[in-house]
């Protein structure tokens, strides 16, 4: 028989599929540059320059550039293309996504004759599109190691009679379609494997995205400071699904010949954030944009269930449908604040250039319980909360983008994002930046205007199906993003 896995691959497992964990703060903490194309072409590098919907995410002082009312719409296709790399097999996967990135209105009104020295106010309503979590991979390879081992030591001094109940996600399903045999004398459950290496083969489904409605508010002042608020109400949906399929290689001594786990969860929640930004004009060739982004405050509700088949040589076992388990949890989040400085030159009347610098303290993310229970036993993520301070480090994101004009009414541009990895060096994860490549083009009539962008992220990340102290169960996943954006923006 295989040998068993550690204490603490077991809690790995728990923690990173049947329960919430530091990894959602980070994914719920980070979010993309989705928006109109001119935004996306730029790389989302819009702080200092404003006069565009989507700068209400990054510096809502920007709503202040306007001196007309405008409404305008962006479409988003995604190309999701992905390399994953286990135990030196790559394997390619690939998926699309079509999205509306932006859509919103800006109200305009000229209040110079009202107050000396403020020109014009801004009312600006929207939303905004802030993650894809949209995607397909896949990976396979042979190990030596199971998840088998797992639900295995998972079920260590749990009498077959209360397994169900105890563990009804992992080693009651396998114990239930005879994977498992229990041994009484030791109490240690025993995976139906031989000394050989499994196939693996999983495939990861998610869906959904982080959206966020903008209701804003700004003022410019002499044409030299501006300065805006907004409230946001953002929007959390994600959806994940896998399954897990593991082969014998060799099945002498066995009646187990391969097994599929699946699990799904979906998540749901909705928080509220503010926004403060000012933008100063020195001269009028340079452009200072500050911004304060406070943390989202997120009410989430998880739900999830698990399912398994094994097949033996004598046929395929399987769980009823009225034994399938599923849970339910409510609890809340706090994400980092972020602070962003931008600095814009105006290349005189054909062009601009932004750089910006967004500083996100994830180790300042933290998971609460549900504010609505009653119980002096609650649970306080306390260990969650820890492993998210020691795992996650401060970022700093850098963003450049560029705009030309060629003709009177044609734009081009192009952006560059770096932005590194959230993981403290010194735990060994993976220190390759993700990179965002971006370009497009613009034509403007002063009244009617079309904006299409075409925007590369790069993503490197390791993922674990279990136990992630041993290299072997490490999947590398490279993906490239191709975002097409096309934005229509109407003044009047």
């Amino acid at each position: 028989m295989k040998k068993t896995l550690s204490f603490l691959s077991v809690l790995l497992l728990n923690t990173a599929i049947f329960a919430q964990s530091e990894n959602d703060i980070l994914r719920y903490s980070t979010t993309d540059v989705f928006g109109s194309a001119r935004f996306e072409a730029m790389a989302g590098s819009f702080g200092a320059l404003g006069a565009d919907f989507s700068a209400i995410q990054i510096n809502p002082a920007g709503m202040g550039r306007f001196s007309s009312s405008n409404t305008s719409i962006s479409f988003n296709n995604s190309s999701f293309s992905n390399d994953a790399v286990y135990n030196d097999r790559l394997t390619k996967s690939s998926h699309n996504k079509f999205t509306v990135s932006s859509a919103g209105m800006v109200i305009s009104t000229d209040i110079s004759e009202l107050n000396y020295g403020r020109k014009y106010s801004q009312f600006t309503f929207g939303y905004t599109r802030l993650k894809n979590f949209s995607n397909s991979r896949r990976y396979e390879g042979q190990n030596f190691y199971s998840l088998l081992d797992v639900f295995a030591n998972s079920g260590k001094g749990i009498d077959p009679e209360n397994i169900y109940d105890a563990k009804p996600f992992t080693t009651g399903l396998a114990y239930d379609v005879f994977a498992l045999d229990y041994d009484p004398s030791s109490g240690q459950y025993i995976s139906r494997l031989t000394p050989g290496d499994m196939y693996h083969n999983r495939q990861i489904e998610t869906d959904g995205g982080i959206g966020e409605f903008h209701i804003g508010y700004s003022e410019n002042y002499m044409n030299k400071f501006y300065y805006g608020a907004s409230i946001g109400i953002r929007r959390i949906k994600y959806d994940e699904r896998f399954n897990h399929n593991e082969r014998l290689l060799d099945t002498i001594g066995t009646t187990l010949r391969s097994f599929d786990y699946s699990y799904e969860q979906t998540t749901r929640g909705t928080g509220f954030n503010l926004k403060l930004g000012v933008l100063f004009l020195p001269s009028e060739q340079f452009r200072l944009g500050l911004a304060f982004e406070s943390p989202t405050i997120i009410s989430l509700n998880d739900q999830w269930t698990a399912n398994m088949t094994a097949l033996h040589d004598d046929g395929l076992k399987f769980i009823d449908d009225q034994f399938i388990p599923d849970g339910e949890f409510d609890y809340r989040m706090k994400t980092p604040m972020k602070l962003r400085g931008s600095f814009a030159y105006i290349l005189g009347m054909r062009g601009a250039i932004n750089v910006e610098l967004e500083m996100s303290r994830l180790p300042g993310g933290r998971l609460k319980p549900d504010n609505t229970i009653e119980s002096t036993n609650v649970y306080e993520f306390n260990d969650e909360n820890s492993e998210a301070k020691n795992q996650f480090r401060t970022i700093v994101n850098t963003r450049i983008g560029m705009e030309y004009m060629i003709f009177t009414d044609l734009f081009l541009r192009g952006g560059i994002a770096i932005l590194p990895q959230p993981y403290n060096k010194e735990l060994g994860n993976v220190s390759t930046p993700n990179m965002t490549y971006s370009g497009g083009i613009g034509w403007d009539n002063n009244t009617f205007s079309l904006d299409l962008s075409y925007r590369l992220l790069e993503l490197h990340s390791d993922y674990y199906a279990f136990d992630a102290t041993k290299i072997e169960n490490r999947t590398e996943f490279k993906t490239q993003v191709h975002n097409i954006v096309l934005t229509a923006r109407l003044k009047f």
